[in-house]
């Protein structure tokens, strides 16, 4: 455990390299107190699974919370208890959602939309230069056409929806921009009430109940999260495999030798620099973690991050090895596990498996030409700039 009085992590030094850290946090015990952030950290693979696989006693939180407490505590804040913070116990409107959200992401319409992202893919990166940012160039462009076609957006609405979109690499979107993109998506779902369409929105928009008004609320806002939030996902964790192959050419080598394991090598991505470092989760009852006992009430920060890279669960975890096989892998916690995970993890795996094969097919080598520029912010972690030499 943490000595009393002093904090288990020093944020601001966590954004180049947290891994280190982590490992100090798993040998000590795993669970660690936070008073500056009223929570506690779980660090170690076993205590963060057993969290996630139990529903019954630990409330998902949504990852935004998480970065706005971030964004607080940074600011000086010492307690998330506020007006805003998520309540414990059952939330049948985050259940329904969760549950529409999942119908929707499983149909034919979203099926459809492969073809034509893998074939973009191809050809963004037949076009690139040799020197290139993978990430601005490549990787922002592809994931803003791919979730506008997923939100069935126009070619004359795309402006509006890249505007909102790709805002979060840039310190955040503009009132217009906010604006704009929440007219948008509601006109989408409203016209989709008046004259049904079997599309992603359509199906969201199916079934309103009694209360229409507030349907057509989660509706907007299932699509306000979809377009940024999964939008940073994809971007980030592209952005952190490729850094990771460019600082491994002979695990790169191996996927041009053997294209059949770019599987493997987005599991591992995944699971060695993971884009979502953090999952929260609000504890029911009193429970123990670990040897620790963790009061009813309490927020725990699940470090997935720190659980990816735990010796106990992945054998050699600090070595990215795209031979690593998907079994091993892919039993990562970057989406979390069990009856809250990530409804969208299907989608990022095929999705990165695409922009990963297109790069492969391109080039040779890919080699870093510049610094890279880190996302300034713990909970989620990547590169907003990722400049590449293609040879």
């Amino acid at each position: 455990m943490t000595t009393a009085g002093t904090e288990p992590l020093d944020l601001a030094g966590l954004l180049p390299d947290p891994y280190p850290a982590y490992a100090r946090l798993r040998a000590d015990g795993g669970v660690h107190r936070s008073e500056r952030w009223d929570a506690w950290f779980v660090t170690t693979y076993e205590q963060c699974h057993a969290v996630f696989s139990d529903a019954a006693r630990f409330d998902a939180v949504g990852q935004p919370f998480l970065r706005m407490l971030q964004a607080e505590v940074l600011r000086g804040a010492t307690s998330w208890r506020t007006p805003q913070a998520p309540p414990a116990g059952d939330d049948p409107a985050r259940a329904a959602g969760r549950r529409t959200t999942g119908r929707a992401l499983g149909t034919p319409f979203v099926d459809s939309l492969w073809p034509r992202f893998e074939r973009d893919c191809r050809e963004t990166a037949a076009a690139l230069p040799a020197a290139a940012d993978l990430v601005a160039d490549f990787a922002i462009p592809l994931t803003t056409r791919l979730l506008a076609d997923l939100m069935a957006v126009t070619p004359a609405d795309l402006p509006v929806f890249a505007a909102w979109a790709e805002s979060g690499y840039t310190g955040g979107p503009s009132r217009t921009a906010v604006r704009d993109v929440r007219h948008l998506l509601a006109q989408q779902a409203v016209s989709r009430v008046a004259e049904p369409v079997d599309d992603f929105v359509g199906n969201l928009v199916a079934h309103p109940g009694a209360d229409l008004r507030a349907h057509l609320e989660l509706v907007l806002g299932t699509g306000l999260m979809i377009s940024m939030v999964t939008h940073q996902g994809l971007v980030l964790s592209f952005s952190t495999l490729l850094n990771a192959l460019m600082a491994a050419p002979d695990q790169y080598a191996l996927l041009r030798a053997d294209p059949g394991l770019i599987p493997n090598a987005v599991e591992e991505g995944l699971r060695f620099d993971s884009s979502t470092q953090a999952l929260g989760r609000l504890s029911r009852v009193d429970a123990e973690l670990g040897g620790t006992r963790v009061p009813a009430g309490s927020l725990l920060v699940c470090l997935t991050g720190s659980a990816n890279r735990d010796g106990a669960q992945f054998p050699d975890p600090d070595r990215f090895d795209v031979t690593r096989p998907v079994r091993s892998s892919g039993r990562h916690l970057s989406f979390g596990h069990g009856a809250t995970s990530c409804l969208g993890a299907a989608m990022s795996r095929r999705a990165l498996g695409h922009m990963l094969s297109a790069i492969v097919a391109r080039a040779d080598r890919v080699l870093p030409s510049a610094e890279p520029r880190l996302f300034e912010e713990f909970m989620t972690r990547g590169f907003v700039s990722l400049p590449t030499e293609m040879r």
